[in-house]
């Protein structure tokens, strides 16, 4: 690992620690009592988790194998992630880190988790609207066991990598119409 990714790392750590109180758990309790530091409350619109990310809204989704963030508006609204770059960093249930790219595809970023591994902790890391936004989502690998992970419904009829989507719309490699997967 460089130093340069230990220090962000370190910095990322800090950073979240700092924030922690004012991001929030977008699934409320079940006896309807907000978590402690949770103001408002958001809607998760592809199924994930959203936590707050200064004027904007970032939701995590975890597929096989990827996880995919959205940009929200600050009406939860999914932004065009248009020059928006970013990482994350993955924390195992195993204690070690990773960082992996986050890949443009469609109305969304996508990571490839590296095989083998169960997602605990995921440090996301952005630079969007020339603003950098950070968010931390924890507890992943218990909501894995518990099924909440959203499988993509649509994809490709022509399997275009990158393709898989929880909504319809349009393949953003070849254009063609995402089509229900059987």
């Amino acid at each position: 690992m460089k130093i340069s990714q230990i220090l962000l790392a370190a910095a990322l750590v800090a950073t979240a620690s700092f924030s922690a109180q004012a991001q929030h758990s977008h699934q409320p309790a079940a006896h309807g009592n907000r978590a402690a530091g949770e103001t408002h409350a958001h809607q998760s619109p592809h199924g994930g988790v959203v936590r707050t990310a200064g004027a904007y809204h970032l939701e995590l989704v975890q597929q096989a194998g990827e996880v995919h963030v959205y940009l929200l508006d600050a009406n939860e609204a999914t932004m065009a992630p248009t020059g928006t770059t970013g990482s994350v960093m993955l924390l195992t249930t195993a204690g070690k880190t990773s960082t992996v790219a986050l890949k443009q595809t469609g109305d969304h970023l996508v990571a490839r988790v590296p095989a083998g591994i169960t997602v605990r902790t995921a440090i996301i890391s952005l630079k969007a609207k020339g603003k950098s936004l950070s968010a931390r989502f924890e507890k992943l690998d218990a909501a894995a066991k518990t099924g909440k992970a959203v499988e993509a419904a649509y994809q490709c009829p022509m399997q275009c990598e990158g393709s898989a989507s929880d909504k319809p719309g349009a393949c953003p490699k070849c254009g063609m119409a995402l089509v229900k997967k059987a």
